[in-house]
């Protein structure tokens, strides 16, 4: 017969230390559990100081990190189509699963960054680049970037205007002409030339000049209404938002020129061609993205939903 060993003064102490932190890993567990509860989308509750601040430092690191990849993927991308899908693909997969990595090598924690369709704003910009008149798609010299019907509000507009391109002073000018949605007057913006320097004044046809600048190319910022030397002029700042905009004789002008206008739709307008098309044309961009974050720890669970701006445009 075989006899079991007894347990000495030191086995006993032995199985006692070992109950002891088993009970004490279940205490720990129930407070992660409770602290964890406490914790969601809160970043002020309860739960390990360091442990807080890694979950601060992750939605930071996110809201500054995102802008620059969406705009890297607006960059690669070549339908307006299939930007949204792009950015969730590389948003929600790619970038997420990085992170995801990042912060697992450290310690025991789980990052994880979905691209949010629902929270995102989206935006247009119309461009011209290839220096040409500033006629639309169909060749027409009077137009309507945005139309009366459905009006937009704009921002970024800037045209850089070739001074020889333009028509002398008193002839049928190139004009903007804006309107808004309270009862002011429509704003117009004549440019014209003569010869060297541009001349900016705002009534067609007249030679009252409000702004002149000379050199081959001048750079007029139409959303803030100012030439590069200071001078001013009425523009967007007198109107009511949002607003319709109208190019006339666009054959008397030449260069380059693009804004931002609210919402999406232009690339299915006559006016426009498709993304990086010929000009103009109108490129589907995101304005502000939206995310849901999480964040877990052993003392931590954060979960949001941040609306991040990847650039400042209109509303």
């Amino acid at each position: 017969m075989v006899t079991e060993p007894s347990l000495t003064d030191d086995d006993r102490a032995q199985l006692v230390l070992v109950g002891s932190v088993a009970i004490a890993f279940i205490v720990i567990s129930l407070v992660v559990v409770f602290n964890t509860v406490l914790f969601t989308n809160n970043l002020a509750a309860s739960g390990s100081v360091e442990e807080v601040e890694d979950a601060s430092t992750f939605q930071q690191q996110v809201e500054r990190e995102t802008p620059e990849l969406v705009r890297h993927v607006e960059n690669g991308t070549g339908s307006n189509d299939e930007l949204v899908g792009n950015v969730d693909e590389n948003v929600t997969g790619a970038y997420s699963e990085l992170l995801a990595e990042s912060y697992a090598d450290t310690s025991p924690k789980y990052a994880d960054v979905r691209f949010n369709r629902s929270s995102t704003v989206n935006g247009t910009r119309v461009v011209q680049e290839d220096g040409g008149e500033f006629r639309n798609d169909t060749n027409a010299t009077s137009w309507s970037p945005i139309t009366s019907s459905d009006p937009r509000n704009i921002s970024h507009f800037e045209a850089n205007v070739s001074t020889s391109g333009l028509t002398d002073v008193g002839s049928l000018n190139y004009t903007i002409v804006l309107r808004g949605q309270g009862a002011e007057d429509p704003v117009e913006i004549q440019i014209a030339s003569d010869g060297s320097t541009l001349l900016l004044n705002q009534a067609q046809g007249s030679d009252v000049n409000i702004c002149s600048m000379s050199g081959d190319y001048v750079r007029v910022n139409v959303t803030n209404g100012s030439l590069p030397n200071g001078c001013t002029f009425n523009s967007t700042n007198v109107l009511t938002g949002p607003y319709s905009m109208e190019f006339q004789n666009a054959d008397r002008v030449s260069g380059n020129y693009s804004f931002v206008v609210n919402g999406t739709g232009y690339d299915s307008r006559p006016d426009y061609n498709v993304r990086n098309g010929d000009d103009p044309y109108a490129n589907v961009i995101i304005l502000k993205a939206g995310v849901d974050l999480t964040f877990e720890s052993r003392t931590v669970t954060y979960e949001s939903n941040q609306t991040v701006t990847v650039r400042e445009g209109p509303q």
